[in-house]
C-alpha cells in the first residue's frame, strides 16, 4: 500500500484497483467509523460527511462479500469487542432491563432509539430488547409519572383546604391550579375507578368542619 489511508486524500483508483479489504479496514478504523449507519454518512456531504474517494467501495459489505471476504460490519470496523460479541447470558435479565428503563427515564420507544443512536446505552441492554425477551416494548417502559395523587394523598391535601361543598372546591382548584392540580377536576369519576370513592363530604371532610 503506497498511500496513507487516513481520509479522502486516496489516490483516485482505476477500475479493479479498489483498496483491498485490509486496507479498507485500516481507512475504516482510522477515520474512527464506528457502525454501518456511521460509514454511509461519513460519506454524505449532506449530512456533514466527505466525499468518498474513489479507491474505497461504496457499499463494503456487498464488495468485498462478492469476493468472499466479508465477515460483517464489526470486524471490518474493529468494533468487534465484547458489544458485540456479548452472549445471551451477558445481557442483563428482564427485570434489570426494566429497571434500567426506569432509571434513565426511559418512556418512550423514540427516546431508547435516541438514546442508542448517541452511543448512551450501555453494552449489557440489547439494542432490541423487546424481541430479546419477547414482550411488547411497553412493558419493558418507564411507567409514565401519575397525574394526579393517590386517593388517600388526595384526600389528604384536599382538606388542608376546607372546602365544605364541590362547588367551592372547584372554584378553589380554579384559583389555586398549580398547587391543585394533582387532583382531578371530577374527583369522584377518577376515584371510581380504583373503586375508593365514597361521597363528597368524606372527600374534601367537610362532614368533620365546625360549622355555626
Amino acid at each position: 500500500m503506497n498511500n496513507e489511508v487516513t481520509g479522502s486524500n486516496l489516490e483516485i483508483a482505476a477500475p479493479g484497483k479498489e483498496l483491498n479489504y485490509d486496507e479498507a479496514k485500516i481507512y475504516a478504523q482510522k477515520n474512527s467509523i464506528k457502525s454501518m449507519r456511521h460509514w454511509f454518512d461519513f460519506h454524505n456531504p449532506n449530512k456533514g460527511g466527505q466525499p468518498r474517494p474513489k479507491n474505497v467501495p461504496g457499499d463494503p459489505s456487498k464488495f468485498y462479500g462478492r469476493r468472499g471476504l466479508w465477515v460483517g460490519w464489526p470486524a471490518f470496523l474493529g468494533t468487534n469487542t465484547k458489544a458485540t460479541q456479548l452472549q445471551k447470558d451477558e445481557f442483563l435479565s428482564l427485570n434489570e432491563t426494566k429497571q434500567w428503563f426506569v432509571d434513565q427515564k426511559i418512556y418512550t420507544v423514540t427516546q431508547f432509539r435516541d438514546f442508542s443512536k448517541k452511543g448512551s446505552r450501555p453494552e449489557n441492554i440489547h439494542s432490541a430488547p423487546d424481541k430479546k425477551f419477547n414482550v411488547k416494548f411497553s412493558e419493558l417502559l418507564c411507567p409514565k409519572p401519575a397525574k394526579y395523587l393517590p386517593f388517600q394523598e388526595a384526600k389528604a391535601f384536599v382538606q388542608t383546604y376546607r372546602f365544605d361543598s364541590y362547588i367551592k372546591f372547584r372554584e378553589g382548584r380554579r384559583a389555586d391550579y398549580e398547587q391543585l392540580k394533582v387532583i382531578p377536576v371530577n374527583p369522584d369519576k377518577h376515584y371510581e375507578k380504583t373503586n375508593e370513592w365514597t361521597s363528597w363530604p368524606d372527600f374534601l371532610g367537610y362532614s368533620r368542619l365546625n360549622k355555626a
